[in-house]
């Protein structure tokens, strides 16, 4: 859309250049709020947040606030996964996440690992990316979804509906969940490069 010119980013499904998936997020609202910060765009691999909306705990139409950090713990998960070399279809057999991983990285590699140590290694591969995206230009308007998608319920329905003022709060909520700047930006330390 950018090649082509003449206003057709307004008309393209994507996010940071990657095409939305098989989800539409204005009816999956936890999802949507994890393919707007998504390091990549709209990956639904780096942030399994349509888990959420596809349970009790959250009302998909509807999200607030509190949906940011159930949206970290999906992506945090995602990113540990992806470090362990582990499919993301198993995701759904662990009783306790990170403390069976810390088991069976164990009992693979012998190391001595804790479940507080896989959480810590799995918010450190994300803040990673969120710098690397910063220091190759990043800018807090790119975390968002298609202008259409924010103005246009779902045409299937109406219920399923997000504006740009609640995607923000999401965002935000979320960025400062993560211990940044409300905007998305890193802290200081973080970006001269310590973890």
């Amino acid at each position: 859309a950018h090649e082509i010119g003449h206003d057709t980013i307004h008309f393209a499904p994507q996010v940071k250049g990657l095409e939305i998936p098989g989800y539409d997020p204005r009816g999956l609202q936890t999802m949507a709020l994890g393919f707007a910060v998504g390091s990549r765009g709209a990956d639904h691999n780096r942030s399994g947040a349509y888990e959420v909306d596809f349970s009790q705990a959250v009302d998909r139409f509807n999200v607030g606030p509190e949906a940011a950090v159930l949206a970290i713990e999906t992506e945090d998960k995602a990113a540990l996964m992806d470090s362990l070399i582990l499919c993301k279809f198993l995701r759904g057999v662990f009783t306790d996440f990170f403390a069976d991983s810390a088991e069976m990285l164990g009992l693979v590699t012998g190391w001595d690992v804790t479940a507080s140590e896989l959480r810590a290694t799995a918010r450190r591969i994300v803040t990673a990316k969120k710098r690397f995206n910063i220091l190759a230009g990043w800018t807090p308007a790119e975390d968002t979804l298609p202008e259409r998608m924010l103005k246009q319920p779902l045409p299937e329905d109406a219920r399923a509906q997000l504006s740009s003022e609640r995607l923000s709060a999401l965002v935000q909520a979320y960025n400062v969940a993560r211990g940044w700047t409300k905007e998305g930006w890193l802290p200081e330390e973080v970006m001269a490069g310590a973890p």
